[in-house]
């Protein structure tokens, strides 16, 4: 039996399906990614999360080509590393991402960081982080023309943000021509994100969470899958607690990105029921006193770029 995803209309007005493949991580592993993908397709997903710097996008690329699947059926994000934020390398470094994919346009092209770093050139050699590279202050605005473009040309159907703050989303709004569709951040039971979620809403803006599991296999990340409610209400819903989380986020209103290799939880991962108000609040509850955030661009960039201070 399928499961009917449901999806959520973007500011662009396109459909965006709410559970989507993540490729995040598998740059040592292209043939994993590429099979996990192929299992991806067979089992219904539609929507599939990539970037530039992730070295994922041929692996997908070749997996759809495979499939046979129409292009207009799926929606395919990408995003643009930091390294490229300057307005004159955003169009060389998207053609990059058209090529490695296999496409002629995506659905939606992503600023990866609200950082600029210093460019060294195109390949994936060139873009690598150190840990202490310096923010060079390219203004969103003049990065996000170069986004503008995209669209305007038919190459980007839809452009956005990830890892924004309010203040962030409030300087955009204020100067764009197109208003992002989408702002992609760390969301999981830990790390709630209520004031952005609201926000966001408010402005017609739709999040995506990446590592909406908490990413369980971090070290010294938040046991969310440990906690009692979790059990309790996979229980209750006669689900896994994988399922429950993720399905806390799609019942929020957010679109959930969870990766795997495995193709039996590829599988479960693409599970949609609906949750009681209660339920979603007491899981919402866990991360409010004390939030955890486990992706932080001090660790990526160094202490010259931290977004969140």
């Amino acid at each position: 039996m399928s499961t009917v995803i449901p999806t959520i209309k973007l500011n662009s007005g396109y459909d965006f399906p709410m559970i989507g493949f993540g490729t995040f991580g598998g740059n040592d592993g292209s043939e994993q990614v590429y099979s996990a993908a192929k299992a991806a397709l067979e089992v219904g997903y539609k929507h599939f999360d990539t970037a530039y710097i992730y070295e994922t996008e041929e692996a997908l690329g070749k997996a759809i080509k495979e499939s046979k699947i129409p292009r207009e059926e799926l929606f395919i994000t990408t995003k643009l590393w930091p390294n490229f934020r300057e307005p004159q390398h955003v169009s060389p470094v998207f053609e990059r991402s058209l090529k490695n994919l296999g496409t002629d346009y995506v659905d939606l092209y992503l600023i990866h960081w609200p950082i600029s770093v210093e460019f060294k050139g195109y390949e994936f050699s060139d873009c690598k982080t150190t840990g202490d590279m310096k923010n060079t202050h390219v203004p969103i605005i003049d990065t996000w023309r170069a986004m503008e473009k995209l669209v305007k040309d038919g190459k980007a159907r839809s452009i956005g943000v990830s890892n924004f703050t309010i203040p962030m989303l409030e300087d955009l709004l204020s100067k764009c021509d197109i208003p992002p569709a989408v702002n992609q951040v760390e969301i999981h039971p830990a790390l709630p994100q209520e004031e952005l979620l609201a926000y966001c809403k408010s402005k017609n803006i739709v999040l995506t969470a990446y590592s909406p599991l908490g990413n369980p296999g971090y070290r010294g990340a938040f046991k969310t899958m440990e906690e009692p409610i979790i059990f309790e209400l996979a229980k209750k819903y006669n689900k896994t607690p994988v399922q429950i989380l993720l399905n806390w986020g799609v019942n929020r209103g957010y679109a959930v990105i969870p990766k795997s290799v495995t193709p039996s939880r590829i599988k479960d991962n693409l599970t949609y029921f609906k949750m009681e108000d209660d339920d979603i609040e007491a899981v919402t509850a866990l991360g409010r006193k004390n939030p955890i955030r486990i992706c932080d661009p001090k660790n990526v960039f160094g202490p010259d770029c931290d977004i969140f201070a």
